[in-house]
């Protein structure tokens, strides 16, 4: 069973709604990582979709904080990166690459959605930051018209497509060696966990371990 989870970092909320957008198709998971959100709690997940906009001095913080917590848990995971902002899909790559270079993974991949981008809500720091960007790029920085949420939902059937492959499919030990311990399930999405007792929470929909059904 892969077990996949999808996190977000947003402040004008196109970056959530892309997000949302990737869970609901899955059936997964979707956490802001404003929220307490540690490194554990992606121990026993194996594939994490970071859904990021690249345009916001406050989102990059955040996002460059993140990536620095979970680093080593990203090593052995199946790594998929949503961008949404301003790049185009020649830049996209870039930036991409250099995330992974970075924060490497098992498996890494890349998507990216045309955000939208409204000059008169931005603030002056993001201002500046667009202006910088438009002199090293050359590129027009110029209202961007609607979220192409259309896209997104071809990202999220491209990305559910994706993790069936055989690429995604890690053999779980637990799942197949009876000597693991003893069986639980979550009664809400399925997990299943091996060993003397169920884990604090489901890694996927949060259920505490009161819950879990011994089997």
């Amino acid at each position: 069973m892969n077990n996949t989870i999808v996190t977000y970092e947003t402040f004008h909320g196109s970056a959530k709604k892309i997000a949302n957008i990737i869970s609901d198709k899955l059936n997964c998971k979707c956490i802001n990582i404003d929220t307490p959100f540690e490194a554990e709690d992606l121990k026993e997940i194996d594939n994490i979709i970071l859904v990021f906009n690249f345009r916001g001095p406050y989102t990059a913080q955040l996002t460059k904080l993140y990536l620095n917590r979970v680093k080593e848990q990203l090593k052995n995971k199946n790594v998929i990166l949503v961008g949404e902002g301003l790049f185009s899909e020649k830049e996209f790559p870039v930036v991409a690459d250099e995330i992974y270079k970075n924060n490497p993974s098992k498996t890494f991949n890349k998507f990216f959605v045309n955000g939208q981008l409204r000059m008169e809500t931005l603030f002056p720091e993001e201002r500046a930051l667009l202006k910088k960007f438009s002199e090293i790029t050359g590129m027009e920085i110029k209202d961007m018209g609607e979220l192409d949420l259309k896209k997104a939902e071809e990202v999220a059937n491209e990305i559910e497509r994706l993790i069936e492959t055989d690429e995604f499919k890690t053999p779980i030990e637990n799942e197949t060696n009876e000597n693991q311990g003893t069986k639980w399930v979550c009664p809400v999405c399925g997990y299943i966990h091996y060993g003397d007792n169920p884990p604090e929470k489901c890694p996927l929909c949060g259920v505490p371990k009161e819950l879990f059904r011994k089997e």
